[in-house]
């Protein structure tokens, strides 16, 4: 099984933050997925156990999103993003983040200086547990632009 490794302000293992969408989709392609989905501003990347999606600003992968549709390997700080328990994973993300308390949010969550994000923590995305746990559908991380696209949007 491959391992995807989350590194803040860089990208998730093939999928590159500023990369032009040609070399994300070479980079893609290269290491297994299939383009699955796209539209003017994103595409969807698919391997039998995982999808990523990239949105691009200005040409640029400027948003990389990854979820597990089986048994996979998401690295972020040592652990299995997708086989961490949704509560474990936020507090490991906002201690690394050191951007001062965080409160628990189950639908969406940004930590600020790194530029993560998790949304929608269910049972339903526990794939590797039986669907017992709380495990996040997707973790993000963005880039500048991306922080102030967003930053906006909420204020």
């Amino acid at each position: 099984m491959k391992v995807f490794n989350i590194v803040p302000h860089e990208g998730i293992g093939p999928a590159r933050l500023g990369a032009s969408r040609e070399n994300t989709r070479l980079a893609m392609t290269a290491d297994g997925f299939t383009l699955k989905h796209d539209t003017e501003t994103q595409d969807y990347f698919d391997l039998p156990e995982l999808g990523i999606q990239v949105e691009y600003s200005a040409g640029q992968a400027s948003f990389i999103g990854v979820s597990c549709y089986a048994a996979c390997q998401v690295m972020y700080d040592g652990v299995n993003v997708f086989d961490t328990e949704a509560e474990e994973l936020f507090g490991r993300m906002a201690r690394a983040d050191g951007s001062g308390e965080h409160s628990l949010n189950t639908h969406e969550h940004l930590f600020p200086r790194q530029i993560l994000t998790l949304w929608d923590a269910d049972e339903q995305y526990d794939r590797m547990g039986g669907e017992e746990r709380r495990v996040w559908a997707q973790v993000g991380l963005g880039d500048a632009d991306y922080l102030a696209a967003i930053s906006k949007q909420t204020h």
